[in-house]
């Protein structure tokens, strides 16, 4: 087994290979032995990724339908961006391991200088700080994962029954309408405090998604997530729709017009964090090879570089101005906030810098210094280094602070070649809030909250879309296309 760590690993693969990322663990080491080679091949636009790949995160105002020209106001230099791209020596790579020829982080290392940010502690503290070899101590798995047995199990489905049996929308999924008994109860509130105030992950398993119907699986994992944070975020352009399912475009066709997003394919996808606190993910399907997801503790990456890089820290820490898509955009935000109680919020994609495939970088965006894009490849770097695969089973919910958590997947499912092939994996997000223990933002993270959890109809309401099942018959080849509308970071 390789190790991705050493100095001299980036040097054993030559530039013009592609390789296959994979993750190998190696429980009995207790690291994480590899990140990346299965066949390597000759393919051109493509490097292996040896420090990782995505970040820098969604800045995303409501859209104001009274006022038109606010969503289509563009600052100062947006006039020069068109001439500046096209000028461009070429494009940014969303999976290379340096973003430019020059940005090559272990050649720029700098020393601290024991200078702390204004408002940062000079060093987080307490769970949220970890590194993944941590968790890959079998022994910790009862620490994070919530068993639910076969009394449990019969208690969701009585729950799931009340549901149906109300005849009202999934929208109404709540602690009332999916009812559980005290004790099952107060275990899946749990999870809420370890998502908020401790490590800031959980898993729930022993859900089988055989013993129920596409549309019960999602109901299931609305209501179960209800007990956990009842408020459900929007994850689309239009601000409706509430679930998203998470398959692989790649061999649909059609896929090819569509400018798909990394999140619906086979290949990997970056570090990055999504637009909402509680990333939830649950499993319908596993895939053959690969596909595992992938969280790393910012925490644990802002320490490492305020002690290595605080130059970098202090550039991520300056406001980027950051859009998801055209229709929305703010002037800049930082990527770095030290919430009140020093709670760290670290929002990052690169995505939007990068682009994808055909799909360029987003042309309303100033082009990034080279500071900056040694920035993101050093948070990609040390997020690869100390990155944990979450143990997967069918039916496994997973419960991930987005706001301090980044998370990425290996790739899946794909040939020697690195081409895509039928693949099982299937995964339902919601992105949720609990009111209760929801961290105070800063008020220039205002735009987040109104964003993904503010009303989304005019006399102040909300209505919620749910997407139940990806199966459509009236579709020509059976299914919607996953994500439709989707606003993925990933």
């Amino acid at each position: 087994m390789l190790d991705t760590t050493s100095p001299g690993f980036a040097a054993l693969i030559p530039r013009s290979v592609v390789a296959t990322p994979t993750v190998n663990l190696d429980r009995k080491a207790g690291s994480i032995a590899a990140i990346g080679v299965t066949e390597p091949h000759q393919a051109g636009g493509i490097e292996v990724l040896i420090d990782g790949d995505d970040s820098l995160s969604t800045r995303i105002l409501k859209r104001k339908t009274t006022q038109p020209d606010r969503q289509r106001r563009r600052p100062p230099w947006l006039m020069k961006m068109a001439a500046i791209t096209a000028s461009a020596p070429g494009r940014i790579d969303y999976y290379a391991q340096s973003l430019c020829p020059s940005t090559t982080t272990s050649a720029t290392f700098k020393r601290g200088t024991g200078e702390t940010l204004p408002g940062f502690p000079s060093q987080y503290k307490g769970e949220r700080v970890w590194t993944g070899s941590k968790w890959l101590d079998p022994n910790l798995e009862k620490s994070y994962i919530v068993q639910i047995d076969k009394d449990d199990l019969l208690e969701v489905e009585n729950a799931l029954r009340h549901f149906q049996g109300l005849n009202v929308p999934p929208g109404l999924l709540s602690r009332d309408t999916f009812p559980l008994p005290k004790g099952l109860s107060n275990r899946l509130r749990k999870v809420s405090q370890d998502c908020y105030n401790g490590r800031g992950f959980a898993i729930v398993r022993g859900i089988s998604p055989d013993r129920f119907t596409d549309e019960e699986n999602v109901l299931v994992f609305g209501g179960i997530s209800s007990y956990i944070a009842p408020t459900r975020g929007f994850q689309d352009v239009h601000r409706e729709l509430v679930t998203c399912h998470v398959l692989s475009e790649d061999m649909r066709p059609g896929s090819k017009e569509q400018n798909l997003r990394p999140a619906f394919t086979n290949g990997r996808l970056a570090f990055h964090t999504d637009v909402g606190d509680i990333l939830a993910l649950h499993t319908l399907g596993v895939s053959d090879t690969g596909g595992e997801t992938m969280i790393a503790s910012a925490c644990q990456i802002y320490n490492e570089m305020a002690e290595s890089r605080h130059d970098l820290i202090q550039e991520l820490a300056q406001n980027w101005a950051f859009f998801h898509s055209q229709d929305y955009y703010t002037d800049g935000t930082p990527l770095l906030t030290n919430a009140p109680g020093d709670k760290l919020v670290f929002q990052f994609s690169r995505l939007p810098i990068t682009g994808f495939r055909s799909q360029g970088a987003n042309p309303t965006l100033p082009p990034p210094s080279e500071k900056r894009l040694e920035a993101m490849a050093k948070v990609e770097e040390l997020a690869w280094k100390h990155a944990f695969p979450l143990p997967r089973e069918p039916g496994d919910m997973a419960y991930i602070n987005n706001l301090c958590l980044m998370h990425a997947r290996s790739a899946f499912d794909v040939d020697k070649e690195g081409n895509p092939l039928p693949s099982k994996r299937h995964l339902v997000k919601l992105m949720l809030q609990d009111p209760e223990l929801a961290w105070e933002l800063p008020q220039h993270l205002g735009w987040y909250l109104e964003r993904v959890y503010g009303p989304n109809q005019e006399d102040g309401g909300r209505t919620e879309k749910w997407q139940l099942s990806v199966k459509d018959e009236s579709l020509p080849d059976g299914r919607i296309w996953a994500g439709s509308g989707a606003l993925s970071n990933g």
